[in-house]
């Protein structure tokens, strides 16, 4: 039995269309571009409530505590555009909210969805909820190349990567690594754009891999359209959760081992 889910926000915004499409497939969902929600249009209560946000301040806080006061036992999800950002990075964009940023819904409401396991109970603390999402990610195994220009960054990746088990090697100054398979590619450019794409475009094939991900600080919309027209799979943004970069690298995997 799909789960019910309220979503309010506007899910026509091209930002969050990857993340409705998998609410689509794995929820029965009600749609409400409004934190006030007729009960005409209401059914039973919602197992969940994703939010939306485009904007900072969108949602006022009187209006999502009464649709909480509604649903005292739904879970909410906070899916954060590019324009709250700011917000993001404080952790205080909705509070009891699980927040994903909008590059990474569609690979967490993915897993959110088909996990069989546990959720954290709602009463836990973000940090709380973070380890438990630490101890369902999956053990990997491979070679992970990473470009980047700084020793210092090829670092903050390998040590991110090798949490769940990869191996990595740093491509530098325009390298080819040289290995029999790859699990997945980073790529860390100086400054994203237009620049920059006939370095990536020789990166990624100079180093085939199923799992191709960019690796900026703020993702735009224009961001996630050009790094697939490179040729990445996933464009990943700073901060990041550990389970985000493990999705991604596992939905490149299994998206490569489909086509196979």
């Amino acid at each position: 039995m799909q789960r019910s889910v309220l979503v309010v926000g506007d899910a026509s915004a091209a930002e969050f269309a990857a993340a409705i499409t998998v609410l689509r497939q794995q929820a029965d969902c009600r749609f409400s571009l409004s934190a006030i929600v007729s009960t005409e249009a209401e059914s039973d209560s919602p197992a969940w409530i994703v939010v939306l946000q485009s904007r900072i301040g969108q949602f006022p806080a009187t209006e999502l505590a009464a649709l909480r006061r509604r649903h005292p036992l739904a879970r909410w999800i906070a899916i954060a555009g590019f324009w709250t950002a700011g917000e993001l990075r404080t952790g205080k964009l909705i509070p009891g909210a699980e927040l994903i940023p909008w590059q990474s819904a569609a690979n967490r409401l993915e897993a959110l969805f088909t996990s069989s396991g546990e959720r954290s109970p709602l009463t836990a603390s973000p940090e709380e909820a973070i380890l438990r999402d630490l101890g369902e990610m999956e053990v990997l195994s491979g070679l992970a190349v990473i470009a980047a220009d700084r020793q210092a960054d090829f670092q903050f990746w390998a040590d991110a990567v090798q949490s769940f088990g990869l191996s990595a090697v740093w491509r530098a100054g325009g390298e080819k690594v040289r290995a029999s398979a790859i699990a997945c590619v980073l790529y860390q450019p100086w400054d994203w754009g237009p620049k920059s794409v006939d370095d990536a475009t020789q990166f990624l094939a100079d180093h085939p891999s199923p799992s191709r991900i960019l690796c900026i600080g703020l993702p735009r919309w224009e961001d996630q359209q050009l790094a697939s027209q490179v040729g990445f799979t996933t464009i990943l943004g700073q901060p990041f959760r550990l389970r985000d970069l493990q999705l991604a690298v596992s939905a490149g995997i299994a998206a490569g081992n489909t086509a196979s």
